[in-house]
């Protein structure tokens, strides 16, 4: 039996990547889930989920707080749309985190987590926000581009950013096996011209680093920030994760002439993730910390990137 009581935990974004995650993660411990979105029914459905169909950019902060009664802890899986040239923007993205944490502090909610991006995390033992290290894009590109997982993920989610990834990753393989044609090479550095003159993400995560600063030091609500390691993805659940606080995770050594992330990112499956996020929902031991988890990636083999009601076990019970 569960030695905690069962808690009725918000979710914005419950039918999204991480969001879906978590909401089968907290029906699967007992807990019963508020999901708040456009659509939050495209999940599925469950009796102890409970569907608030809210369009937050049609709402202000005052009449968005409402929308949080009855919940004891929110967490925040916000995330943009990842169609068309409106997708992945800074601007949008940080009003939207700026309105939920004001309808926040309205509302009788005890407890916010957000769920931001590995670009807040820093440069271990400095100050500096990973996503402002000139190597960051070219290291974190490389890195995921190792993974067909990774690649099959982006593909669902992001449609033709996938699609090129692919194109460089063949290419890479062909460059390490000694079969690269000069179309692969013309491949693999155009791809990283691109990545270096501006990473198709970088608005995005650059975003998710700037929102830490809506956290950074603030004492008038009870909060968690948490940002997922770089290498986030689907995965095998393992129940295992480790957590670092303020700083990116890195493996092994740095090499002489190479980047400090060069080779040595990690990583978390989204599953995971959910599992340690769903862990601080009921044990609140990082109040206030900014924090990241890392696990085992080490099988690498497509998975889903969204999760149905479904995945619940036992059924609607």
């Amino acid at each position: 039996m569960p030695s905690f009581k069962p808690l009725r935990v918000g979710v914005i974004g419950p039918a999204g990547f991480g969001g879906s995650y978590l909401t089968v993660e907290l029906l699967n411990r007992g807990h019963t889930v508020i999901g708040i979105s456009r659509n939050p029914s495209k999940i599925g459905t469950h009796l102890r989920f409970e569907p608030r169909p809210v369009d937050l950019d049609a709402l202000n902060f005052i009449d968005l707080a409402p929308h949080f009664s009855g919940i004891d802890t929110l967490v925040c899986e916000y995330g943009p749309h990842t169609a068309g040239a409106g997708a992945l923007l800074y601007m949008p993205f940080l009003e939207t985190v700026r309105k939920i944490i004001l309808a926040v502090k309205l509302s009788p909610v005890k407890y916010f987590l957000f769920v931001g991006g590995a670009g807040s995390l820093h440069v271990p033992h400095t100050p500096l926000p990973c996503v402002d290290h000139p190597d960051f894009f070219i290291a974190y590109r490389r890195a995921i581009a190792t993974s067909e997982a990774h690649i099959v993920y982006m593909e669902e989610r992001l449609g033709i950013m996938g699609t090129a990834l692919r194109a460089y990753r063949d290419a890479r393989i062909a460059e390490s096996e000694g079969r690269a044609t000069p179309a692969h090479k013309e491949e693999i550095a155009k791809y990283e011209r691109g990545i270096r003159e501006k990473d198709a993400a970088t608005d995005f995560i650059k975003a998710g680093r700037m929102a830490w600063m809506f956290f950074d030091g603030n004492t008038s609500f009870r909060w968690s920030f948490v940002s997922p390691s770089a290498l986030y993805r689907p995965g095998v659940r393992t129940g295992r994760y480790e957590v670092s606080v303020d700083d990116m995770v890195l493996e092994g050594e740095q090499k002489e002439g190479e980047s400090v992330f060069e080779g040595r990112l990690t990583g978390i499956a989204v599953a995971d993730m959910a599992v340690a996020i769903a862990d601080e929902v009921e044990g609140e031991k990082l109040v206030g910390k900014h924090w990241s988890a890392t696990g085992d990636l080490s099988v690498d083999e497509p998975g889903k990137a969204y999760l149905t009601l479904e995945s619940v076990e036992g059924g609607n019970k």
